[in-house]
């Protein structure tokens, strides 16, 4: 790390360990300007953060029909950004049981994904019941790192030895955090202050609280899948949102380059502000996003169940409301998850499959996997291929929040 890169009065401090530098982050909280412009950027955030609130509250019983896939979809994009390429159907697939269906993904990276989903429901089911701790991080990234790649790298506790961002060797690294004697104490400073009541909008202090954990990068590896599911935590525990719809990392995957600079400025000019407002951009850009596709599986949903409510047995809308929980499935599973015999399970998976509801991807005569591939499509396709402009859908449904109507509000039964 070459200290001659750090402006005076950058937020922290250069110290020297084991003969290279490294780099303490003054604790929270920093003193910014509240510019006009970054007053505009949170106003459009809490707003639109306000209306995807909405859903939760509208949707009721069937919630789980929208977090469990913007859970996968964080999932899969948090572990992308750090080179674990996964797709939301193979990981599906993976959780189902069908790892013959996986098409284009590892097995070892889908199960690294599906840690992230197990280290997320931890961690939202626990904050409930205590505070955001060293602790209860610690054992987030034990979920997150069990048998998988990183996973001899000491999961569960914080770092015994130097890291370094950019390359191996500390001295030619572009930023080399706290010496790992320091971690303890950075991170207990950083709890503090996460138990404390917000100093700014809790919007800023979460954006404040990812920067402080990525640059104090407590563990041996992961810290950037931890940096974002503590995002999702914080979320929840300043009550922003009734449930966890929310997820930042498809945006910072998507602006790579420019979340590692924003960071990197902070740590070496002390530019708040801009960092702050590209992390309210996010917010907006995923507030959005989360609400378009919300809106396309609800009316999915919607459809699905006009064209097949009263037909002659209910084996078969019970087969497709459980397509919402995990569009990957066998005609075992059907059986098993919709409480139904062998022979009806089996006729409504060959009907669904003779409508294009479902497609058999293994091209096997006995063991079939099925796949739902416009409920995945909502899920995984990229945001412009569902819709052709953003905003221009955003603000057609943000008013109403009706979805077709109070048809989309109740359960299937």
């Amino acid at each position: 790390m070459d200290p001659t890169l750090f402006d005076k009065g950058y937020p922290g401090t250069i110290n020297t360990d084991q003969g290279y530098p490294t780099y303490n982050p003054d604790p929270l909280p920093p003193d910014f300007e509240y510019t006009t412009e970054l007053i505009g950027k949170l106003t459009e955030a809490r707003a639109s953060v306000g209306k995807l609130a909405g859903i939760g509250q509208m949707v009721h019983e069937s919630r789980m029909l929208l977090l469990g896939p913007f859970i996968r979809r964080e999932a899969v994009f948090s572990s992308r950004i750090e080179g674990t390429y996964a797709t939301v159907s193979a990981v599906y697939a993976h959780e189902a049981g069908e790892e013959d269906a996986i098409e284009g993904t590892t097995r070892h990276e889908a199960a690294e994904v599906l840690n992230y989903v197990k280290a997320t429901q931890q961690g939202l089911s626990r904050i409930n019941e205590t505070e955001i701790t060293s602790e209860l991080l610690k054992d987030l990234h034990g979920t997150l790192m069990t048998d998988v790649r990183g996973g001899e790298k000491n999961p569960g506790e914080f770092r015994p030895d130097q890291r370094a961002i950019g390359s191996r060797n500390p001295r030619e690294a572009r930023f080399v955090p706290p010496a790992p004697h320091r971690v303890p104490y950075e991170m207990d400073a950083l709890v503090e202050y996460i138990q404390d009541t917000p100093t700014y909008d809790p919007l800023i202090d979460i954006g404040l609280i990812h920067y402080q954990f990525e640059t104090i990068h407590p563990f041996t590896d992961g810290n950037g899948r931890m940096g974002r599911l503590l995002i999702t935590l914080l979320m929840d525990k300043y009550g922003l949102l009734p449930d966890p719809f929310l997820y930042l990392s498809s945006f910072f995957n998507q602006y790579r380059d420019e979340y590692v600079d924003k960071l990197f400025s902070v740590n070496s000019k002390g530019e708040w502000e801009e960092w702050i407002s590209f992390f309210l951009e996010g917010v907006i850009d995923q507030s959005k996003e989360v609400f378009i596709r919300s809106k396309e599986l609800l009316e999915l949903r919607d459809g699905y169940r006009e064209k097949y409510q009263g037909r002659r047995s209910e084996t078969l809308l019970s087969v497709v409301y459980e397509l919402f929980r995990n569009p990957v499935i066998t005609i075992k599973q059907a059986e098993d998850r919709a409480d139904v015999g062998y022979q009806a399970a089996r006729n409504a998976i060959y009907e669904l499959e003779d409508e294009g509801v479902l497609t058999e991807v293994t091209g096997k005569e006995r063991y079939k996997v099925y796949h739902a591939n416009d409920i995945i499509g909502v899920i995984e396709k990229p945001i412009e291929d569902l819709v052709e402009d953003v905003d221009k859908e955003f603000e057609k449904y943000q008013s109403s929040l009706k979805f077709n109507g109070q048809a989309s509000i109740g359960d299937f039964s």
